[in-house]
């Protein structure tokens, strides 16, 4: 990675022994690599944060989403582990990299939020409620290899190298250009309403209210 991405790593530690007692127990957590990377702005005032900015912006997906639900958040709040597991891409990773930070140096992005833990759902309520405004999106824009992928597979896959982005209209045709070479797909806009919609084929898939998003969202850190 660090070859394919001409980035050099600053700093690692190879942790193969950290352990703690409590209660007379002692826990053993797995070896775990650490990788610290750091990166210079040449201007700071050009950094976009995750949150929505303004309702009837454009929400986009750039990069591809595959049948990658293996070890997924998704897979285990219902008990199953999966075996497609994400796979990184390291060439394809860095083209979507490259086109999007010049499409955002180029101040064409408002705000710009990564697809990790939970899939593309997760991410659009958070972006959701960091904005206080809703979205309505069909996922059927997605960037997807195959037709046949699910709804499951497409809101909660955590396929690696996307991203959602949210691009004002009359900045869209600029945005699209940018991306030439990369899976995207335009999805839906940012609403006034604090709801957050999605569908695929016209079939309701979600519909909740932001609150309740983020309630359920701060729920494990609740004491």
């Amino acid at each position: 990675m660090s070859i394919v991405y001409e980035t050099p790593f600053i700093s690692g530690k190879d942790s193969l022994n950290n352990e703690f007692q409590t209660d007379g127990e002692t826990i053993v957590i797995p070896g775990t690599l650490l990788i610290s990377a750091i990166s210079v702005m040449d201007d700071v005032t050009r950094a976009v944060t995750m949150d929505f900015k303004e309702a009837g912006n454009l929400v986009y997906v750039v990069g591809q989403t595959r049948d990658e639900l293996g070890g997924s958040v998704f897979y285990s709040l219902r008990g199953h582990l999966g075996k497609n597991v994400p796979k990184v891409n390291p060439e394809a990773g860095k083209q979507v990299f490259d086109c999007l930070s010049a499409a955002t140096e180029a101040l064409l992005v408002r705000s710009c939020h990564d697809i990790s833990d939970g899939g593309l759902a997760v991410a659009l309520a958070e972006m959701a409620f960091a904005g206080g405004l809703g979205v309505e999106v069909t996922i059927d824009g997605v960037p997807v290899p195959a037709d046949d992928l699910g709804g499951s597979a497409i809101l909660f896959s955590e396929s690696p190298s996307r991203f959602v982005v949210e691009i004002e209209a009359d900045k869209a045709a600029r945005f699209e250009k940018a991306m030439e070479g990369v899976p995207f797909g335009r999805i839906g806009y940012v609403t006034k309403g604090g709801q957050v919609q999605m569908s695929l084929r016209g079939k309701p898939l979600i519909s909740s209210d932001i609150e309740a998003l983020k309630t359920s969202w701060k729920k494990p850190l609740s004491f």
